[in-house]
């Protein structure tokens, strides 16, 4: 048996990939989406559980809203200030892929709207309408985790972009080291959390799951839903403002970290893309 098989994707409706000799990831991208805080603690040396998060600028992660499931997305600074990241298992099904996806056909997902900064049954910046997704298209025939990053075009709402309308974050584009402090940040939508808040998980040291595609882990309760948030560097818990340098992607069954994919060149060229 491959030893690909055994991630779970963080968006949802997922199941548990049988694979003995292989780390187990399961997809965290959350169930359909509800209908429409305070700080966390500390950093200090790393806080897992979820705890909820608000600050000036947290409105710039949101909830991202398909027909299927919800994940999490992040506006990210831009020329066109209408640019957004998440996972590329939230917005298009691969035709194959070694982590447990939702069901249903492959190719593009119907996304319906992002909504930024949702707090409760609120939408305090309203809901953005996502005019196009830029894929890579190895995700789209091998589902791997490495290609699992995806940049919307957002349009504007009342003559407004996004990016004016709540902020951004910066973004970089390369390796992590393993070490690195990091922010993740997400609205999961699984019991115990319900998709309503934003949550946070910190790490004092980020580690490198060599087995698990290269990914970028820590410890973290939250569930899916999170699939697409952002693991920000240089995190300021008093602004909410950082620099993105990898998006959510999975839970890695062989140690129950929460698992990111870094932004690398080919990232690159899919955020270009999105900004034209």
């Amino acid at each position: 048996m491959s030893t690909r098989a055994g991630l779970l994707a963080a968006t949802v409706l997922v199941a548990l990939l049988a694979c003995p000799t292989a780390p187990t990831i399961r997809a965290v991208a959350g169930p359909p989406p509800a209908a429409i805080l305070t700080a966390a603690a500390d950093i200090g040396g790393g806080d897992g559980s979820g705890s909820p998060f608000r600050a000036p600028h947290s409105a710039t992660v949101g909830q991202l809203r398909t027909d299927r499931t919800s994940c999490t997305a992040t506006v990210v600074e831009s020329r066109s200030g209408s640019v957004a990241v998440t996972a590329a298992h939230c917005v298009h099904r691969p035709e194959r892929s070694p982590m447990e996806l939702p069901p249903g056909a492959a190719g593009p997902l119907t996304v319906t709207g992002f909504v930024p900064g949702r707090e409760g049954d609120r939408a305090p910046f309203g809901s953005w309408p996502v005019e196009r997704v830029e894929v890579d298209p190895r995700w789209a025939g091998s589902g791997e985790p490495t290609h699992d990053v995806a940049f919307l075009r957002l349009g504007e709402v009342a003559g407004r972009t996004v990016q004016a309308a709540v902020a951004a974050q910066r973004i970089a584009f390369g390796a992590v080291p393993t070490g690195t402090s990091m922010t993740a940040l997400g609205y999961p939508a699984a019991a115990p959390f319900d998709g309503r808040s934003l949550r946070r998980c910190t790490s004092p040291g980020v580690t490198v799951g060599r087995a698990a595609f290269g990914a970028l882990q820590m410890r973290c309760a939250m569930t899916p839903g999170v699939s697409g948030g952002p693991w920000l560097s240089g995190f300021d818990p008093a602004t909410g403002i950082g620099t993105v340098a990898a998006v959510t992607s999975f839970v890695d069954e062989s140690n129950g970290l929460l698992s990111a994919v870094a932004l690398h060149s080919q990232a690159r060229e899919l955020f270009d893309a999105a900004d034209r």
